[in-house]
């Protein structure tokens, strides 16, 4: 663990790539908060590869580095940048990346960050690893989230004492105005996520193929995203015969298109396997969208008030009849009540919890009762 070190205003946030992502979206709210708070935030990429486009949204004030890839070249480069600072690490793959830490003993103090309940990538070994790191070089363990504390205190062994519990929550944001896309006029469902395997997007294709077969309906699944399953996805859709009800967005990292897609939909639909808190999710409740998902912990932490109809995981017919519903339903547009307030206040609570934490972990803590409430609950 790094020695005590003064008071700093410097923050260091390190992370793996700046992918179109849920996390790479969380990272943009934390430099802003960070940023207004007065804090000189630089941001650090371990792995300039593709995917990166999120990254020109950062806030101009922030100092983007790029790590060497030479394991020794890179140590010596995060050990003279970090020297005094905080780190915040921000890894959002259950990775933990032992061969980084002893360039982080230079830091005044190091918080990680766990976005989500990784226990379906971890081996016996990997938690006990995890624990020795936690012991060993990190002063402070956030988890986003309740499933991510279960995860932390449960699997990985971590003494609670070194963790702080944040639920994500999303900055609020100026109503959209549905897209001009011709594919818009039709009733539309849309999800927004990494297309991972276990995100659950070939249960998804599956379950929609049954709502084609079983409406008629002109309906269209507007995918958002992009990962290493892009291509079977898009053969499955092909067998499904679904390929013409698809619309496959990308990588899409501008928020106002998100937004606008978002806008326009009858419902947001997921069926994902193993999540945290998903960004997507705050989003789509600001546009007061109604909810399909599957019943899991992240998702049931992240529908808050909205209306929400949870389905078993991989249970296409349970979804169809979902999808059907939410396609049914009038035109979105006029009346649809966003629960706004209760997104508003939730981001009033991450924020104040998150400055408290940073604050503390640089050596000048806030004392205010609600900075102090937020750091505990």
């Amino acid at each position: 663990m790094p020695t005590a070190q003064p008071p700093t205003n410097r923050v260091v946030m390190i992370l793996r790539h700046f992918t179109v992502g849920g996390l790479e979206r969380v990272l943009l709210s934390h430099a802003r908060i960070l940023i207004d708070a007065g804090y000189d935030v630089a941001v650090c990429v371990l792995d300039p590869g593709r995917d990166n486009a999120l990254v020109a949204e950062l806030p101009a004030q922030v100092r983007l580095f790029i790590a060497p890839s030479a394991r020794l070249a890179r140590v010596s480069f995060l050990s003279r940048l970090v020297r005094g600072t905080t780190v915040l690490l921000q890894f959002g793959d259950g990775r933990l990346y032992p061969s980084l830490r002893p360039a982080l003993r230079t830091a005044r103090t190091v918080v990680r960050f766990c976005h989500s309940d990784y226990s379906h990538l971890r081996t016996p070994a990997k938690n006990r690893l995890d624990r020795a790191l936690a012991r060993c070089s990190e002063d402070r363990i956030v988890a986003v989230g309740g499933r991510s504390t279960r995860f932390l205190l449960e699997d990985v062994g971590v003494p609670a004492g070194k963790v702080s519990t944040l639920t994500n929550a999303t900055e609020p944001r100026a109503a959209a105005a549905p897209g001009p896309w011709p594919w818009a006029k039709d009733p539309y469902l849309v999800a927004v996520q990494s297309l991972y395997p276990h995100k659950g997007h070939a249960a998804l294709l599956r379950a929609f193929a049954c709502v084609v077969a079983r409406t008629s309906q002109p309906a269209r699944l507007v995918i958002i995203g992009d990962g290493d399953q892009t291509i079977p996805l898009r053969l499955l859709a092909d067998q499904l015969g679904i390929t013409d009800r698809l619309v496959w967005l990308g990588a899409v990292w501008n928020k106002d298109l998100v937004d606008s897609a978002l806008a326009g939909a009858h419902g947001f639909v997921s069926m994902s396997r193993f999540e945290g808190v998903p960004i997507s999710i705050l989003e789509a409740r600001q546009h007061g969208l109604p909810l399909l998902l599957t019943d899991i912990p992240g998702h049931r932490d992240g529908a808050g008030t909205s209306p929400v109809r949870f389905v078993p995981v991989d249970d296409t017919e349970a979804f169809a009849d979902g999808a059907l519903a939410l396609l049914a339903a009038d035109h979105p547009f006029g009346g649809r009540q966003s629960d706004a307030q209760q997104l508003t206040r939730e981001w009033d609570t991450y924020r104040a919890g998150f400055l408290a934490i940073v604050d503390t972990a640089c050596g000048h803590p806030r004392t205010g009762p609600h900075e102090q409430d937020a750091l505990h609950a």
